[in-house]
């Protein structure tokens, strides 16, 4: 059968053979590709315990690995990876990080005993349990769910389930200081240019820490003036152009406008793609195209258009849970790693790119109905010197603008990422994966093996804004059914006085 260029194809396969994958890494500029693997079945698990006990007789206990890190290099001709370096660990592996520092490059890995397991990325081709070596210094008290990096300074934070968060320098192999979580973090996210670290905990808050000084401050807890959820925040991904922070849990996938500054900061809801059965389990933000991508228990990795709320593709990508997503935004290729031992790369449709002849262009209604999506056909040139609309509340910011017309001939700059015009500089933003349906989903769990696109609904594409405000996106089960109409904007959103209260938090 011939393949569909309008859908996503798988490019590559990486196998690990020994355990399921939990986290993994990709550099691709250098061509290098981390996997951190363990077993997740508890019985197997528990075995290993019991055989490596040291029996009076025995000189040594057994050490059975129950986990291991593998380093692999990417051939410089086409996508295919060779292993390099292998690390086996008797405690298992949550998480896996490269520190490529000016001095010092290394692969990290959080172990549950408390330590991080470490190896150089210029390290001989090795394979050993023997050479496995973890840092000095370091050691929590449960444990290690998080790595995070600053670049510049070279410092690696590790969040423990002990509630510590330990700043260490890796360039003078010192610890630099050590602070508390409000609860036990989850997921952790340091964007380097605002030198913000983004803490995810199993109370549903995210906490912002201001990494510029140390000992690191929190300057802003989301959300902020309203009761959190209980549920456990799963996967979080964040927009350091617009600010949009984007959690997922039990209540679904939610986005957050985030402020900060050097004395506080707010975070904000946006909107929420709600109603699913289960909590995702990872989930990356495609800003080409607008989508939220997210993976689930079963394997299932599911395109969202932010736009609606609604899923848009199906991708039953691995036989067993997803544990961990990337999406490259320039090649559009996405990165999935799997419990059942796999990494798969996907390369996803371009984005189609209407003609700049004026006669060409079309309405609306018109280009909606030759997408996938139902977009409508539109032209783009990025003004990087202009103001570009603020995030959460239209005033003018220093990010760049997307300066965009559509049909009826009117054009506007936003930044907003619910703005269904705010790209990033793409020219004519079309992004359809095909215009048949070949499956809809059957539960909101997404346990259908069925893929393909799901068709999109005649309601209108905009979200109403009010005084600057966006209001919450559309929530709607993911199911065979009908929609439910658009829930209204809440009191709150229609009522909110912030640019009088919060002025100046964009200076």
């Amino acid at each position: 059968a011939e393949l569909d260029a309008s859908e996503p194809v798988q490019a590559a396969e990486v196998q690990e053979s020994a355990f399921g994958l939990a986290a993994f890494d990709y550099d691709p500029v250098q061509g290098l590709l981390l996997l951190g693997s363990t077993d997740f079945s508890w019985t197997s698990r528990v075995d290993t315990k019991i055989t490596n006990i040291k029996m009076p007789w025995e000189k040594s206990a057994p050490n059975l690995p129950s986990s291991q890190m593998s380093m692999w290099h990417q051939s410089p001709a086409e996508l295919k990876f060779e292993m390099s370096c292998l690390s086996r660990y008797t405690a298992s592996i949550a998480c896996v990080l490269m520190a490529s520092c000016r001095d010092k490059a290394m692969a990290l890995c959080g172990l549950s005993d408390g330590t991080i397991g470490y190896f150089p990325l210029k390290a001989e081709k090795h394979m050993g349990g023997a050479q496995a070596t973890v840092l000095p210094l370091v050691r929590h008290n449960a444990a290690v769910v998080a790595l995070a990096l600053d670049e510049t300074e070279q410092w690696l934070f590790s969040a423990s389930a002990d509630k510590a968060i330990v700043v260490f320098d890796l360039k003078r192999q010192m610890i630099q200081c050590e602070v508390q979580a409000p609860a036990a973090p989850t997921q952790m996210f340091h964007c380097q240019e605002q030198r913000r670290l983004f803490m995810a905990l199993k109370t549903g808050t995210v906490v912002v820490w201001d990494t510029s000084v140390l000992p690191m401050q929190k300057v802003a807890t989301v959300p902020d003036g309203m009761a959190p959820s209980t549920n456990p925040i799963t996967a979080i991904d964040y927009d350091p152009l617009t600010g949009t922070l984007f959690t997922a849990s039990k209540d679904g996938v939610l986005l957050w406008t985030v402020k900060t500054s050097e004395v506080g900061g707010w975070g904000r809801k946006l909107g929420q793609i709600s109603e699913m059965s289960t909590a995702p389990t990872a989930i990356a933000w495609a800003p080409s195209s607008r989508e939220v991508i997210a993976g689930f228990a079963h394997g299932a990795v599911v395109v969202f258009d932010l736009d609606t709320g609604e899923p848009s593709y199906s991708l039953q990508a691995h036989t067993d849970g997803v544990t961990a997503l990337r999406w490259l935004d320039a090649p559009r290729r996405l990165l999935t790693a799997s419990k059942d031992k796999t990494l798969k790369i996907w390369d996803f449709p371009s984005l189609e790119r209407a003609p700049l002849e004026g006669s060409s262009w079309s309405s609306p209604q018109d280009s909606a109905a030759g997408t996938g999506y139902g977009y409508a056909s539109q032209s783009a040139s990025y003004t990087g010197g202009s103001l570009g609309g603020d995030l959460g509340f239209g005033r003018a910011s220093a990010t760049p603008a997307v300066s965009r017309s559509n049909g009826g001939g009117f054009s506007y700059n936003s930044s907003n990422p619910l703005d269904r015009n705010a790209g990033a500089g793409q020219s004519g933003l079309s992004a359809g994966y095909g215009s048949s349906n070949t499956g809809l989903f059957r539960d909101a769990g997404y346990t259908s093996g069925s893929t393909g696109p799901v068709q999109p609904t005649s309601a209108p594409r905009g979200i109403a804004t009010q005084e600057g405000e966006p209001a919450p996106l559309r929530t709607t089960a993911v199911r065979g059914a009908q929609p439910p109409a658009a829930k209204k904007p809440s009191a709150a959103l229609q009522g909110d006085d912030s640019d009088d209260d919060l002025a100046g938090w964009d200076k």
